[in-house]
C-alpha cells in the first residue's frame, strides 16, 4: 500500500472513531438529562466509596443517627 493510501485510511479510521465517541457522549448526556429527576439517578452520582469511608469514620453516635435517618427516609419514600 502506498503511504498516502495508508494515511488516508488511518485518517478515515480516526474520523469514524471520533464520530462513534461523539454519538456515545450524546447518548450518555441524554440518559443523564432524563435521570436528573429520578432519585436513584441522583443517588448513583454520589461518590459511593468516599461516602462509605466518611460514614465509617464518623463517631458511633453520629453514625447511628445518620443510619437511622437514612432508614426512615427510605421507609417514607417506599411508603408514598
Amino acid at each position: 500500500m502506498h503511504k498516502s493510501l495508508r494515511d488516508e485510511q488511518q485518517l478515515l479510521q480516526l474520523k469514524a472513531e471520533a464520530l462513534r465517541l461523539k454519538l456515545l457522549s450524546n447518548q450518555l448526556r441524554r440518559q443523564q438529562e432524563s435521570s436528573d429527576h429520578d432519585i436513584w439517578g441522583l443517588v448513583s452520582q454520589l461518590p459511593k466509596a468516599g461516602l462509605v469511608w466518611r460514614l465509617a469514620n464518623m463517631p458511633k453516635k453520629v453514625r447511628n443517627k445518620f443510619i437511622l435517618g437514612a432508614g426512615l427516609l427510605a421507609l417514607l419514600y417506599l411508603r408514598f
